[in-house]
């Protein structure tokens, strides 16, 4: 029986029969003579920080570990550890296995994980990439944007429909993985409990640990409620403090915001923007709330796995010989025949927040039912807000309007307009404060309202 293994150490997972049978982090303990992976070290990991291991699968090699370790010499080693536990835990060892990797490995990361899935008893028979993988499940638009969450980056994986679904490119942001988003709210949680009680949680390892294996439950109240109360042992006894939902999302801001910053660069020129989150991103506090702000903006939720339930369901594709294996980077998706329904509706604009004004250079030009024209050399006779000509900047690039449903931009340039750093095309709602983009390095315009002492626009 084939099995399925998306390789992510935020939760390595096994899929078989086309449900997931196992998830397990990525980490390992190395103080012992064989180390100790999954669950089980997590739960040790800051109780003794000096032999925890937690990047044997981001920095799969070969070559010695950074620092001397009792229980194993290289990456390759702690992985082929964890791998067999994995094997023996599930009652899998010695079947063949579909591997989901991630977009960054390396041909010569691919040649160990092969020798060190066949050591392990998990012989590959397919590889296939985890961002097209985890995509591939449902039908999909011509272009597609897929969002995953590791221990140590974030991964965006840009897809697009021609003939079938294939990766473009991919981009990483190495400093906002999950240990580091966690590290945000394990500071925030403990500067709390100092400013309300002068109690540090932080204080000693027992206590670090204890908030680092409480805070997945904290965050899964977070899900349905607006608010959690965290209580920690002090001293023979109980301490509370009360978070908000609001609190953890301020305090990962960001992250999301350095995510939605590569999203925006991912949109296509006059299109909307269609997202598959993993389930890891999806249930961050006031993560799909950022999502919304985005101007049209579809959004869809994977389910836990979706890369290795992919591979399974493509394995005919994916499955070769063992002298014959390659990654595969394209799978036959059927391609969607209409856009989805949003499961998350794109920003509104209140007639509260319609700007009356554009601001350039320090001068306001008025917004009103006739276009106001914007670009180097526009017609004699339309009205006009001249900029200078450079780089990406049309002879009319684009018209603001505002009419009895709100202020529009209207973009009539070969090059697109940047709209709060979000490349967009077509006619778009504006708001208050917004900014606009014109050609590199650039004309800025700033969207404003001025209302009189009543508060009327």
């Amino acid at each position: 029986m084939t099995l399925a293994l998306e390789i992510n150490d935020a939760g390595l997972v096994l899929a078989r029969d086309g449900h997931v049978v196992a998830e397990v982090p990525g980490y390992a303990m190395l103080d012992g003579r064989e180390p100790q992976t999954g669950r089980a070290a997590e739960r040790r990991a800051r109780l003794q920080p000096l032999y925890a291991e937690s990047r044997h699968w981001q920095e799969l090699g070969t070559a010695a570990l950074p620092r001397q370790m009792p229980a194993a010499n290289s990456y390759a080693e702690v992985a082929y550890a964890q791998l067999a536990q994995l094997a023996r835990e599930a009652d899998a060892a010695g079947s063949e296995a579909l591997y989901a990797v991630p977009a960054w490995y390396t041909r010569e990361q691919l040649a160990v994980l092969l020798g060190v899935a066949r050591e392990a008893g998990l012989p590959a028979v397919g590889l296939v990439d985890a961002g097209v993988a985890a995509a591939a499940l449902e039908p999909v638009p011509v272009g597609v944007v897929q969002l995953e969450l590791s221990l140590h980056c974030a991964t965006v994986t840009v897809l697009e429909h021609v003939g079938d679904l294939r990766r473009v490119r991919y981009e990483l942001l190495p400093q906002h993985g999950w240990v580091a988003l966690q590290q945000a709210w394990i500071d925030l949680i403990a500067g709390e409990f100092v400013r309300r009680t002068r109690f540090d949680p932080l204080h000693e390892a027992a206590g670090e640990q204890r908030l680092w294996d409480g805070l997945p439950g904290w965050l899964a109240v977070l899900h349905d409620r607006e608010s959690v109360t965290i209580e920690v042992p002090a001293a023979g006894e109980s301490l509370a403090v009360g978070l908000a939902r609001a609190d953890f999302a301020g305090s990962a801001r960001a992250f999301y915001d350095a995510v939605v910053q590569v999203l925006q660069r991912a949109r296509p020129v006059g299109g909307p923007l269609h997202v598959r989150v993993s389930h890891r991103w999806f249930d961050l506090p006031g993560f799909t709330e950022r999502l919304a702000a985005l101007r049209d903006c579809e959004v869809r939720s994977l389910p836990r796995g979706a890369a290795a339930l992919g591979a399974l369901a493509f394995e005919r594709e994916l499955r070769r010989e063992p002298h014959q294996l390659t990654l595969v980077q394209r799978l036959p998706v059927p391609l969607a025949r209409n856009a989805p329904a949003a499961t998350m509706p794109s920003a509104q604009v209140s007639p509260g927040e319609w700007p009356t004004h554009v601001v350039h250079l320090g001068r306001a030009w008025p917004l009103g039912a006739a276009p106001l024209y914007v670009g180097w050399s526009v017609p004699a006779g339309q009205r006009a807000l001249a900029v200078t000509a450079g780089p990406g900047v049309s002879r009319v690039h684009c018209s603001l309007v505002r009419d009895a449903n709100g202020a529009w931009l209207e973009d009539q340039s070969t090059y697109g307009t940047l709209l709060n750093g979000e490349r967009v095309g077509g006619r778009v709602a504006l708001r208050a404060g917004d900014r606009l983009w014109l050609g590199n390095p650039g004309v800025e315009l700033a969207l404003v309202r001025v209302v009189d002492g009543d508060g009327a626009a």
